[in-house]
């Protein structure tokens, strides 16, 4: 391997927990601007995406209970970011929808960002595009999947323990 091969994987791996770092503290800046816990910005994230639609599945992606996630999306609902509707498939389904409302005032706030990356995508080539895409789809899935892996070997979420505490020191009724 030569060594500007080595120097720039070096390079990429401090960088890019130092990128992850600083968009993780960027979204709570744009949280905080518009007044919403962070979570609300990850899960309108992913309801935007369609990555997850139902209160269910959000609870599982973000690691929440129902519970939890039935008062974030109270929240969500009453600051008009999303609203419950029944599924047109099953009308026994809820599924969460991203409102329109508030799209232009969250987008304000990612303006500069992504001004900077348009202006650093226009630069690169099909091949260079190519495999950003790639690799971040596949880094994106791979924390997804050591997430759910956390979620299955540990604490699902903060507030339970995982399996094997529960039988270690099993909980005595109060």
């Amino acid at each position: 391997m030569s060594t500007e091969r080595g120097e720039l994987e070096a390079a990429a791996f401090a960088e890019i927990p130092q990128f992850v770092s600083a968009t993780t503290l960027f979204q709570h800046a744009v949280a905080d601007q518009l007044g919403v816990p962070v979570n609300d910005l990850h899960c309108l994230n992913l309801v935007s995406s369609g990555r997850a639609v139902t209160p269910t599945q959000l609870a599982e992606y973000m690691g929440m209970t129902t519970g939890a996630v039935t008062k974030m999306l109270d929240r969500m609902q009453e600051q008009r970011l999303i609203r419950r509707e029944h599924d047109p498939r099953d009308r026994r389904r809820v599924v969460v929808v991203q409102l329109p409302d508030r799209l232009a005032e969250i987008a304000e706030f990612y303006r500069p960002m992504a001004a900077f990356l348009q202006e650093r995508l226009a630069a690169c080539t099909v091949d260079q595009l190519r495999f950003m895409a790639e690799f971040a789809g596949a880094a994106g899935n791979v924390a997804l999947g050591q997430t759910a892996q956390l979620r299955r070997n540990g604490k699902p979420h903060a507030t339970r323990r995982s399996a094997r505490e529960r039988q270690a020191r099993p909980e005595t009724p109060g």
